[in-house]
């Protein structure tokens, strides 16, 4: 063997590290896509079915329901009502939207990273990080007014205490609370919870579980981005 020919095995076995080192790196960036993608789908499914049941199912907090689409003539409580419910609409055609989105994506992802088709990987990303940026601007904007929908859900139950309306009569038995917020009350028992702190601090509370299972999705869908770069690349190189 010459000098000439050790350099050129070092290449060699260089090279045929590398090629291997980038076979593994596809591959496990193609599985975990194809894993991420699977749970996207499975989740999004389960949002929409979710979504779908509490907005058609009657039985589905009934009283509350009921009590928000009657209007009592009186001013602050029906404008309460009305913002409400243009809340709860908007809320569900959101979700509704993200879900069928997310399992397209996740369809989309599982089925270019099975097959190892980079275009479509491509189309994955740009979707996935749209959708990324649309809910991280969601929850940034969810935070901002979370003192206004704090104001308004408090306002509901203040209207509809000092009206002693049948919407009172269903917040109280819904959430075993009595009276409101600075307001002594005789009819109430000892330590019992004010109407308007015992409602918020329940939507305070999914809100926080929502933000949390929000970070976790982002989480996720991070993860798969970086997989899609990094299969992108590996195939662009080969």
């Amino acid at each position: 063997m010459n000098e000439l020919d050790v350099p050129i095995l070092l290449y060699l076995l260089q090279y045929f590290i590398f090629n291997q080192m980038s076979k593994v790196a596809y591959g496990c960036s193609r599985g975990v896509l194809v894993l991420l993608n699977v749970a996207l789908l499975i989740a999004s499914l389960v949002l929409i079915g979710l979504v779908l049941w509490i907005r058609f199912d009657n039985n589905f907090e009934a009283e509350i329901r009921k009590d928000l689409k009657i209007h009592e003539n009186i001013a602050p409580l029906d404008s309460y009502k009305e913002l409400i419910n243009t809340g709860l609409t908007v809320s569900f055609w959101v979700l509704l939207v993200f879900g069928i989105a997310g399992a397209v994506i996740g369809l989309i992802g599982a089925v270019g990273a099975v097959f190892g088709l980079k275009c479509i990987i491509g189309f994955h990303f740009v979707l996935l990080l749209i959708m990324a940026l649309l809910e991280i601007a969601i929850g940034i904007y969810i935070l901002v007014t979370r003192d206004t929908l704090r104001q308004t859900v408090q306002g509901y139950v203040i209207a509809a205490y000092n009206a002693k309306t049948l919407d009172y009569d269903s917040i109280r038995m819904r959430y075993d609370c009595c009276g409101i917020d600075g307001t002594p009350d005789l009819a109430c028992l000892t330590g019992q919870p004010t109407c308007t702190g015992a409602v918020w601090d329940r939507l305070d509370f999914s809100l926080m579980v929502a933000g949390f299972v929000l970070i976790g999705i982002l989480i996720c869908q991070f993860v798969s981005c970086l997989c899609s770069v990094t299969a992108l690349c590996i195939k662009r190189n080969e």
